[in-house]
């Protein structure tokens, strides 16, 4: 006989009304195809691996699969308006378990890593009872790049071989950081960056008016990084990255720039990686004598940094921005990796 679950007060992050119907994701056309006609016909992987660039709705159309799962018209869901839907929608229904990066107790600085303990209560210990309300229980880990190598083989056996009850979600940007045998038990689905006329889409349903197109470019396809850049935080930490890679770390610049690295280590690492290797790339390619693909309006800038680095160093630069997220993952200080990352003789 079934264990019943006892109902537990937990913290409940409250979300505006995510519309979760598919229709409310703009491009990604392949990968809601695939989703739709798996919940149609009741195949859908119980383990799916999401991963892409940052920003590009994979999250989103995670939690539009959950509610597809949880709706009350079944398989023709998830229709947006049924109680279970507009739970989801708002972040507030118990089968839908979010699993991420959680804050340092007392510092409000964010974790770099998803541990073990957080995978024993978050996953282990809920998965082992049935779903509250609806047919299944839903884990949704984002991003889960930064499982470390213990939560990982924590999660081994549950992926293997979940309850009939589980749905797992990994939402991922950069896959060298998952282990073989994480990947090997997923199915995945691969999402990308949208092209121009799909970024003017979303501007236009996100009600984004007088975006010009630089700014469209520097977003290269991420509505997410888009939004960023529009909302003053993501520019400024643009212009910052920008600094460090023209006047770089060095005994004369360190008194000036460390204050900034201290910040943005506290903030999210992770996004300033992501922001400096566009910006590398960029700069690569004006090295090479091209012009940039994504950053045209700061053009100027990565010349500077051209000028400071030269294209050995900028290929130095892009292959340690490529190890970092396995560093970050495996609880890399991020305040001293991000000092080597830009250092410079």
């Amino acid at each position: 006989m079934a264990r019943k679950r006892e109902r537990q007060e937990e913290p409940q992050v409250v979300r505006r009304n995510l519309e979760v119907r598919f229709e409310g994701l703009v491009g990604q056309a392949a990968a809601l195809r695939f989703l739709r006609k798996a919940l149609q016909k009741g195949v859908l992987p119980q383990v799916l691996l999401f991963s892409g660039p940052r920003g590009v709705g994979k999250a989103t159309a995670a939690m539009m699969t959950a509610a597809g799962l949880l709706c009350e018209k079944g398989n023709q869901g998830p229709c947006g308006e049924c109680l279970p839907c507009r739970k989801v929608s708002r972040g507030i229904h118990p089968d839908v378990r979010e699993v991420g990066l959680e804050l340092v107790e007392g510092s409000g600085k964010a974790r770099t890593q998803i541990v073990v303990e957080q995978v024993r209560t978050q996953v282990l210990q809920p998965l082992a009872l049935p779903p509250y309300e609806g047919r299944r229980l839903v884990f949704l880990i984002d991003p889960a790049e930064a499982l470390n190598a213990n939560a990982q083989n924590a999660l081994l056996r549950s992926l293997e071989e979940p309850p009939s009850y589980a749905q797992f979600f990994l939402i991922a940007s950069n896959l060298s950081s998952l282990l073989p045998t994480v990947r090997s038990r997923c199915h995945e689905v691969v999402f990308s960056s949208l092209d121009p006329g799909e970024m003017r889409a979303f501007c236009e349903r996100a009600g984004l008016e007088g975006i010009e197109e630089p700014a469209l470019a520097a977003a290269g396809g991420s509505p997410g990084q888009l939004l960023a850049l529009q909302g003053g935080e993501g520019a400024a930490r643009r212009e910052v990255v920008l600094r460090l890679l023209s006047e770089g770390l060095n005994l004369s610049s360190y008194p000036s720039l460390h204050p900034i690295l201290e910040t943005l280590a506290k903030e999210n690492p992770r996004e300033v990686v992501s922001m400096a290797v566009g910006l590398v790339r960029d700069a690569a390619r004006i090295a090479s004598g091209g012009e940039p693909l994504r950053h045209r309006d700061v053009a100027a800038h990565l010349r500077a940094a051209v000028a400071a680095r030269g294209a050995a160093g900028l290929d130095e630069l892009a292959e340690r921005l490529a190890q970092a997220p396995a560093q970050l993952a495996h609880n890399v200080n991020p305040r001293l990796l991000l000092d080597r990352l830009f250092l410079v003789p």
